[in-house]
């Protein structure tokens, strides 16, 4: 089905460690129906035409000054880059772009930019950032950006194929979920220049989508109404799909990779089956009900790290957090994992709204005392505000200095315990101007 010449595009700034996941899964769901459609990665465009200087700044987490002025850079420093991604983007009768926070200035900017020029072209925005617009602005969201004419809540599968099949009602696609997740194909990375990469070995894929738990401060469960698994024969086709490919190593940016017991253990044993093993990491949920046996089982398949969400050793703030566990099932999850050594690290949040100075101690002191079982801290950050969680825009760290203290301090002191830490993801995600 061409309807006409499309394309779903990234812009800067952006990680750029790997391909962009969401539009390698949107490019290959589209192309499975039948449309035409091209996946530009317009940010590693950028990033591998620039100076080492700039790129050190472009992997920045947060990095407002760059957010902000990317564009005037490229322009004024660029010109003849920034002249030949235009022109291709003109070439376009439609563009559906991929919208984060941390590229959305640039974004409107470029879309702005092309209805200039080129007035009839389309433009549609999705993406985490369009989804946080909503629960700002609600119905509204068309009237504060004139310039779009199609937004995307939710996931976008089933509302691109809605628009470009000409059957969608507009200009506002509100969690339009898929029903059964092998309706996906899985990501189509034919579109991207591998090469241009760091990690050009390495396979993002999501199988999962949504989450079963409601943690009140996280800002992902709000980016889909449903949890839904695909079948394993889907998973592990997309597998086999990747490896064909040259990809070696998986990460699975599912937002919990045990959402479902039973469907992990059957995932696992599927993979030994078919590879023996493979090499993968996730981010998991703290499970008191996970066996030594699927523990074993998730080794055995070739998992080589985990991403957890602890976030407090606080008993009282876990409650208010609704995190599902106490200090006491936390600390014996992660005897398991020891156990079957398999390697993992454990986010922390502070500053939580209602966590008083008792509990930042206690929180402190769980983990002090608890080094032996907790093998590496692989995030460390403040209570930060998302438009839709239920707490005022004020509960942020940036009108809570004491919040941002506290995690400097906890910083401080799990350094001088000697934990094994990620130093990119401390602060990742405070403003450069307020570490």
């Amino acid at each position: 089905m061409n309807i006409q010449k499309a394309a779903i595009v990234l812009l800067p700034v952006f990680w750029p460690n790997f391909p962009p996941l969401s539009l390698a899964y949107l490019k290959g769901f589209l192309v499975n129906k039948g449309i035409s459609i091209d996946a530009l990665d317009a940010n590693i465009f950028f990033y591998q035409r620039v100076s080492e200087q700039l790129k050190r700044e472009w992997r920045k987490s947060c990095n407002k000054d760059l957010e902000k002025n990317i564009l005037t850079i490229l322009q004024e420093q660029y010109p003849e880059v920034f002249s030949e991604m235009l022109g291709r983007l003109l070439q376009y009768d439609s563009i559906g772009f991929s919208c984060y926070k941390s590229n959305f200035s640039t974004t409107k900017q470029i879309a702005c930019l092309l209805k200039k020029k080129k007035p009839k072209i389309r433009i549609l925005f999705g993406g985490p950032e369009i989804t946080s617009q909503y629960f700002k602005f609600q119905d509204d969201l068309p009237a504060k950006y004139e310039f779009v004419d199609f937004f995307i809540v939710g996931e976008g599968e089933l509302p691109l194929y809605n628009f470009f099949s000409n059957t969608y009602s507009g200009p506002l696609a509100v969690f339009q979920e898929l029903g059964c997740l092998d309706d996906s194909p899985g990501p189509d990375y034919s579109d991207f220049h591998l090469p241009s990469y760091p990690r050009q070995a390495t396979a993002s894929l999501m199988l999962s989508r949504g989450c079963i738990k409601r943690c009140r401060f996280c800002a992902e469960r709000l980016l889909y109404k449903k949890f839904r698994l695909p079948s394993i024969d889907n998973s592990i086709e997309q597998i086999k799909r990747l490896q064909s490919k040259g990809f070696k190593t998986f990460i699975f940016h599912d937002s919990l990779i045990n959402g479902k017991l039973s469907w992990l253990e059957d995932f696992c044993d599927q993979v030994i089956k078919n590879f023996g093993s493979i090499p993968w990491e996730a981010q998991m949920a703290i499970r008191p009900d996970m066996t030594d046996r699927l523990i074993d089982k998730i080794k055995r398949s070739g998992c080589y790290h985990l991403f957890i969400g602890l976030e407090s050793g606080c008993g009282q703030t876990l409650e208010d957090m609704k995190k599902g566990y106490t200090p006491d099932e936390a600390l014996e999850f992660f005897k398991k994992l020891k156990r079957a050594r398999l390697s993992f690290g454990v986010s922390i949040l502070v500053g939580f709204p209602s966590e008083t100075v008792g509990n930042f101690q206690e929180n402190l002191s769980f983990i002090i005392r608890n080094k032996e079982y907790i093998p590496k801290i692989e995030q460390v950050n403040p209570f930060v505000y998302y438009a839709g969680l239920s707490f005022p825009e004020s509960s942020d760290y940036k009108t809570h200095p004491e919040s941002l203290e506290r995690a400097l301090f906890f910083i401080e002191k799990i350094k001088e315990a000697g934990f094994k830490y990620t130093n990119a993801f401390l602060l990742n995600l405070v403003e450069p101007n307020w570490k």
